[in-house]
């Protein structure tokens, strides 16, 4: 069984303050650099709901742009894809990572973690911009982001690194697995 890590060997909200009048800019920087005190705090904090909705979304209208520039999505897509890909990981993300997480012993509520989660999708940036012809940056972005989903959920739901490892890399490797397996049956083969 895995165990929860109990309040007084976890660091306390009241370490570490925002300082009043921080830009949004800053709180940004403060999630990419993968800050657990900034995680923690914003996850308790119910004034930073919209802003990470936000994030997640203008993150994912920048990838989506990024893509359609790179000529890997068709133009008149990355619009709708962009928002759909922003509500699909930012939503669905909260509510799957909530419910696993509470079975596994997490404590976090769907709000919070959709706070942690919408400031952790900021890296999908990077898609805009192309690296190298061999390094994509969506491709540096996403491992950048699932990264600072694994603070995040560890933030939020006070659990040790290797369980929201666990939470959040398992439904990667499922879609990696199941997506081919998907297309290969629509298309009538197999």
């Amino acid at each position: 069984m895995l165990r929860v890590l109990p309040d007084s060997k976890w660091r306390t909200l009241t370490d570490y303050k925002e300082k009043r009048g921080s830009a949004f800019a800053e709180r940004v920087w403060k999630a990419v650099r993968l800050d657990p005190y900034f995680y923690s705090s914003v996850a308790k904090n119910p004034s930073r709901t919209r802003e990470a909705v936000l994030v997640a979304a203008l993150s994912s209208l920048i990838l989506g742009l990024g893509l359609m520039l790179m000529r890997i999505i068709a133009p008149l897509s990355w619009l709708l894809g962009a928002f759909a890909w922003a509500a699909l990981l930012l939503f669905g993300g909260s509510w799957f990572f909530v419910v696993i997480g509470r079975r596994l012993g997490g404590g976090a509520e769907y709000v919070e973690m959709l706070r942690a989660l919408g400031y952790a999708m900021a890296p999908q940036a990077l898609g805009f911009i192309p690296i190298a012809d061999f390094i994509p940056g969506f491709l540096i972005g996403g491992v950048w982001s699932t990264t600072c989903a694994v603070v995040a959920v560890r933030e939020a739901h006070r659990v040790p690194s290797r369980l929201a490892a666990a939470l959040v890399i398992a439904p990667l490797f499922t879609i990696i697995a199941v997506v081919p397996l998907v297309a290969v049956f629509l298309e009538g083969g197999g």
